[in-house]
């Protein structure tokens, strides 16, 4: 069966194994690589970028917004990257401002005046956004909280820290604006624990489409409601998109390996043997093949175009130089350099 991966990244500069796994280990058709530039160093746009130059019908890039140290945020600043970020050749926008720990470092409300004007350039131009908003339920407590969220400073306690349900009101204020909006929102939108909440986005927003990255709470709770989920998979089966959240390496800080992810997911929704992989043990829900070919290919192609779209070197320059000055001197000389060896490779 063909698979399309529609949510991985870049954390170590590395595309070229993110690439080698995703083609020669998995066998994706295509993957959809998405910027972490306000959590993961300003300059991993175009570390992303890189993928695309090494593979240019093959990887789709969002990218993330860059924030400045000195200088605040604005509505203005916002549209202006978004625009120049499309002209530069990347293929939608990627937000994470609203995954808690995020959130608490910028103190950005998404249904403010900074995000306004991006996204209704966004919903007036179709851009695609894959959407971090949230995170699991038990990472708002120290009690419930399991240990790998602790050791990766994931647990959201603390001063500035956001609620779960203020950053559900925020993200549910910018699609009662923007109701055309193409937004998928990432890892379930976090509702593994509460499918009538899922069932409502996707009833009330008709260009909304929910990514099945895992979340390791995600795929236990899939299972324990077996029926339930099964019914919910085949009912909005045109809605939802496989991903991974892949990295380029073939370690991961949760579940140890890529291919753990990668079984987990395949095993869950393919299956219907009882298995166990990393700390998750259940009974997988065997999807019928019509409904594991809209996740796992046809809704993501529906999506995205065709083919990526061509970076513009004229317009990547113009990027750089109006992000540059929101770097740090370190994250300046990365850039540059990231710069250079993408033109010489156009």
């Amino acid at each position: 069966m063909i698979r399309l991966d529609s949510h991985t990244h870049v954390f170590y500069n590395n595309a070229e194994e993110l690439l080698r796994q995703s083609k020669e280990e998995y066998g994706y058709e295509k993957i959809g690589v998405m910027g972490l530039s306000c959590y993961h160093g300003r300059q991993n746009n175009l570390e992303c970028l890189r993928a695309k130059v090494l593979a240019p019908d093959y990887a789709y890039v969002y990218g993330t917004m860059v924030y400045g140290d000195n200088a605040p945020a604005t509505g203005d600043d916002h549209e202006k990257q978004l625009r120049l970020m499309l002209e530069a050749g990347f293929d939608g926008w990627k937000i994470l401002e609203s995954k808690p720990s995020v959130y608490q470092k910028l103190q950005i409300p998404l249904d403010g005046e900074v995000f306004e004007k991006a996204f209704a350039f966004a919903e007036e131009n179709a851009v695609r956004v894959t959407w971090h908003a949230g995170d699991p339920a038990p990472f708002w407590s120290e009690e419930t909280a399991p240990e790998f969220a602790v050791r990766n400073h994931w647990l959201c306690v603390g001063e500035g820290m956001p609620t779960l349900r203020q950053i559900y009101t925020q993200v549910e204020n910018v699609l009662d604006r923007h109701p055309h909006l193409y937004a998928s929102l990432a890892h379930l939108y976090f509702t593994s624990d509460d499918r009538a909440h899922a069932e409502r986005m996707l009833e009330s927003y008709p260009n909304l489409n929910l990514d099945l990255t895992p979340g390791n709470e995600m795929y236990d709770n899939f299972m324990k409601d077996r029926q339930g989920w099964y019914n919910f998979f085949c009912k909005y089966s045109s809605r939802l998109i496989y991903g991974t959240d892949m990295v380029d390496s073939v370690s991961d800080p949760v579940f140890g390996s890529q291919s753990a992810i990668v079984d987990l997911v395949m095993k869950t929704l393919c299956e219907d043997k009882t298995f166990t992989v990393w700390q998750i043990t259940g009974q997988g829900l065997g999807l019928p093949n019509d409904v594991q070919e809209n996740l796992f290919h046809k809704n993501y192609e529906k999506l995205i175009a065709q083919n990526p779209k061509p970076i513009n070197k004229c317009g990547l320059e113009t990027y750089v130089e109006y992000v540059l000055p929101k770097m740090n001197q370190e994250e300046q000389r990365k850039t540059e350099a990231l710069l250079l060896e993408i033109e010489s490779k156009l």
